[in-house]
Order: C-alpha cells, then sequence, then structure tokens
C-alpha cells in the first residue's frame, strides 16, 4: 500500500511526469518500502522480470592524463612509474583473447593522454574490428571527444566521424560526474562543463550513435543536485532521444583526492537508483554496475529499478584502482545471480541487441 507517496504514485499511474520537487522527495525519503514498491513497478511495466548484461572487455588503453580531478584513482602524470600507454598490438591481442572466450562487447576508456593522436585510436578501432567483426566497440566518453578534437584542431562532428568509419559504434556515459557547477569546481574543476558534456551527447545521437549517461555520487553533491542532474539529462533526452541507459556511479574514494569522504550507505544507493527510474520517464534502461557496489546490494537493486547489471567487465581498471571491492562475475556467474534474484538473464551487447549464440564464431577465432 502506497501512502506516504500516494500523489506521487497516482502521477505515475496516469503517465503523468514528476516535477523537480517530487524527485527532491523521493531521494531524501528513508521510507524504502514505498520507493521500491514504485520504481519496480516502472520497471515491471517497461521490462518485466528481464535482467539485461553484457559479456564484454574493458580496454583502458592509458592511465596518462592532463586532468587532475579530485575524485580519480586511476590517472597518472607521464613521469610516474605506473603510467601506461598500450600499443595497439597489444590491444588487438586482449581484445582476440576475450572474443575466444565468448566476449562480443569492447569498452575503451582511458586518460587523455596529449601524446597519442587520433590516427592511434583510429588504428585501434580498425584493429579490432577486422580481428573480431561480430563485436560493438562502445568507446570514449564525451571528455575524451572533446579533448581529440581540441588536440588535432579539429570538430568534434570529424572526429566522431572518423572514429565511426573505423568502427566505433556507441559512446559510453562517462564524464558526466555530476551536474552541478558549485559541485565540479571542487572535485573536477579542469574538466569540460556540463553544458559541453550534454551537447556532445546530442551531436553523437544526430551523428546516428546511441549512449549512456552517468551521474558520480556520494562525494560533496547534494541530494537537489543528484535530482537537478537528472533532470538536466532528461530535458536532453526530450531533446535527442539517444540515450538508452541512466549509470549512477558510487564514489569509491579510496586512493583519491577526496579519500577523507565515506562509502555511500545501501539506504543512499537505493534512494538513487529508485529516484532515477521514476524521474528519468524517457530512459529505457537503470543500469547499476556490480563493480561499484557491494555484491549483496545488486539482489535489493533489481527490486528498485534496475534492469540492467552492466557487464562482466574483463580486464577492467578504473573503479579497481579507487578501492572496489568486487572481485567480479565471469558470464556464468553473472546469469546465474540474476536466476538466483529471479530474474531472467538476457544477455545483450549495449545497443541492447540480442546476442545470438550461433554467431560466436563471428566474433573471433579462438587464440
Amino acid at each position: 500500500m502506497i501512502r506516504e507517496f500516494a500523489d506521487i504514485f497516482a502521477k505515475i499511474r496516469d503517465n503523468v511526469r514528476l516535477s523537480g520537487e517530487d524527485g527532491i522527495r523521493l531521494i531524501k525519503s528513508k521510507n524504502l518500502v514505498e520507493l521500491g514498491a514504485m520504481a519496480d513497478a516502472v520497471k515491471q511495466k517497461k521490462h518485466g522480470d528481464r535482467v539485461y548484461f553484457t559479456h564484454s572487455i574493458n580496454v583502458n588503453h592509458s592511465n596518462i592524463c592532463v586532468l587532475s580531478c579530485k575524485f580519480c584513482a586511476f590517472a597518472k602524470t607521464k613521469k610516474d612509474k605506473e603510467a601506461y600507454a598500450l600499443a595497439t598490438d597489444e590491444i588487438e591481442r586482449r581484445v582476440r583473447v576475450a572474443a575466444s572466450h565468448g566476449v562480443w562487447e569492447v569498452h575503451i576508456v582511458g586518460g587523455l593522454n596529449p601524446d597519442l593522436k587520433l590516427s592511434y585510436y583510429e588504428e585501434m578501432l580498425g584493429r579490432i574490428k577486422r580481428s573480431c567483426p561480430g563485436v560493438l566497440i562502445q568507446a570514449f566518453t564525451a571528455v575524451e571527444l572533446d579533448f581529440y578534437a581540441r588536440l588535432e584542431k579539429i570538430s568534434v562532428e570529424e572526429v566522431i566521424g572518423r572514429l565511426v568509419r573505423a568502427g566505433l559504434g556507441g559512446v559510453p556515459g562517462g564524464g558526466a560526474e555530476i551536474f552541478s557547477e558549485r559541485a565540479r569546481a571542487l572535485i573536477c574543476a579542469p574538466k569540460i562543463s556540463a553544458g559541453r558534456w550534454i551537447q556532445i551527447h546530442q551531436i553523437v545521437h544526430r551523428m546516428g550513435l546511441r549512449s549512456n549517461a552517468t551521474m558520480l555520487y556520494g562525494h560533496v553533491e547534494t541530494p537537489e543536485e543528484r535530482v537537478d542532474h537528472m533532470l538536466r539529462l532528461r530535458r536532453a533526452q526530450d531533446e535527442s532521444g539517444g540515450f538508452l541507459a541512466f549509470v549512477p556511479l558510487a564514489f569509491q574514494p579510496d586512493h583519491t583526492g577526496l579519500s577523507h569522504l565515506p562509502r555511500t550507505s545501501g539506504v543512499t544507493d537505493l534512494q538513487v537508483l529508485a529516484t532515477a527510474r521514476l524521474v528519468l520517464d524517457n530512459f529505457p534502461h537503470i543500469r547499476q554496475l556490480w563493480n561499484y557496489v557491494d555484491e549483496k546490494l545488486i539482489h535489493v537493486a533489481l527490486k528498485y529499478g534496475v534492469d540492467d547489471l552492466g557487464g562482466t567487465n574483463f580486464d577492467e581498471t578504473i573503479a579497481k584502482a579507487a578501492g572496489s571491492a568486487s572481485k567480479g562475475f565471469t558470464r556464468e556467474e553473472l546469469v546465474r545471480l540474476v536466476r538466483s534474484c529471479g530474474g531472467l538473464p538476457q544477455e545483450v551487447n549495449s545497443t541492447y541487441t540480442p546476442i545470438q549464440k550461433d554467431r560466436l564464431l563471428a566474433v573471433g577465432e579462438p587464440v
């Protein structure tokens, strides 16, 4: 029985869009029972018991970055002994190994390395597609695309066009952090603005690609700023319609410039997930990346609006660098987890195209 939020639940039933005030009430509420019931009702209407995931490899091609965001534990300067930049033949080798184990997607993000030109990324994508033609390559955040354009002194449109011709199939949602300018000044002042991030994704959508959107929460932002972030994304989606999934990322403080901050609580995580599912009515999917929360929370998250658990993520290093405690899942373990939660596992790529097992050999030959 919905009591505290009867007025909001009535809006949801009548397909009336929630207001910012509604969102703030939701995200501040400790009434997790009603939050979960409403978010699950919306999720069930959109997806039933289906739970989506990708069998993917993460390629973090370089940790060298010209930025020094306080929340980041991954970035290094060129002088750091841990600094690296992978050669394209090594990236191809890693992808071929992953493809031989049934991986269908390559997710590529990295630091803003000024020594790597656009031709490096074109060669990287080309080698992957020639070696493993069946994989989808989702790569390069809006921050990276903007950096490549400035580095090459060309438009973002030209950057995207060249990368698409080389094999790019979609754009991840990273780099959004939190849209509040107050909070951005405290955690990622040198990064592109929230407006520029949205503008680049709208360009991506106009050029025929789909993308995701993230929100980094649990640092210096307020609940009101979390809702504002969601509302800005909702308006952007109204305009371009190209976002597929909203991906809230719980801040991992270890080894960062904000290591004094505590990790998010399960209550906060569930408040964010449920509010996102209810406020972001024009986003098809809400994704909870398993490597950003305690594994026990995944079971509960699937009842709070989440329909997507992300990828198996071979070789993921960014969350691990910030102290993620998750050991990760194989494809089979992720399937078992979904089934143990009463869900129906659906293997897809990041465009939510179902994976056809009889086409496995199209991905790559065994190495």
